[in-house]
């Protein structure tokens, strides 16, 4: 089963157990009113429930995915390589090779105006992305494991001929 699967078996499965809770609630609220008094510490007693379910549910969720953080720590950036990036209206400076299995600092600014930076792989697909911005330089640790041509475009519209600003480099 492919990432698309997967995303749509569990959109799938949450949408029927939310139509169920709905169910669920409209069948228990069937009964005739019962006056506030009767219904707000119930009510209060859920919500400090939900509440607490919520909390460990997010707790929970971060301490799962915490290992999968793709930011590189400070020490596998250590020895990194900087590469100077700048971006100005059309067009992006930077080199024609980048090494491969190499950790990799972008040193990314601007000259002109907000650009965004971002680097597709040979396959096309979005794989980095800083902004470039005037008077800053932002940073983009990378490693690429894989060779081959890697395209750049600018993300942030920049003017008029932004739809064509572009530059690549290739990886070896």
């Amino acid at each position: 089963m492919d990432f698309n699967q997967t995303v749509l078996v569990v959109f799938l499965v949450g949408s029927v157990l939310i139509v169920a809770a709905m169910i669920g609630v409209a069948a228990t609220t069937r009964g005739a009113p019962q006056p506030q008094s009767q219904v707000q510490p119930r009510g209060y007693a859920l919500r400090a429930r939900w509440f607490w379910a919520l909390g460990a549910a997010t707790a929970l969720a971060l301490l799962i995915s915490l290992p999968f953080v793709p930011y590189p720590s400070s020490a596998q950036l250590a020895g990194a390589q900087h590469v100077k990036v700048t971006a100005q209206q059309y067009g992006f400076v930077l080199p024609a090779t980048i090494p491969a299995r190499t950790p990799i600092i972008f040193d990314v600014t601007a000259l002109d105006v907000n650009h965004g930076f971002g680097i597709y792989g040979p396959d096309n697909r979005l794989i980095g992305q800083v902004q470039a911005m005037p008077d800053y330089v932002n940073h983009l640790p990378f490693t690429f494991s894989k060779p081959g041509r890697y395209t750049v475009r600018c993300l942030e519209y920049c003017g008029v001929g932004h739809a064509y600003m572009q530059g690549a480099f290739e990886v070896k």
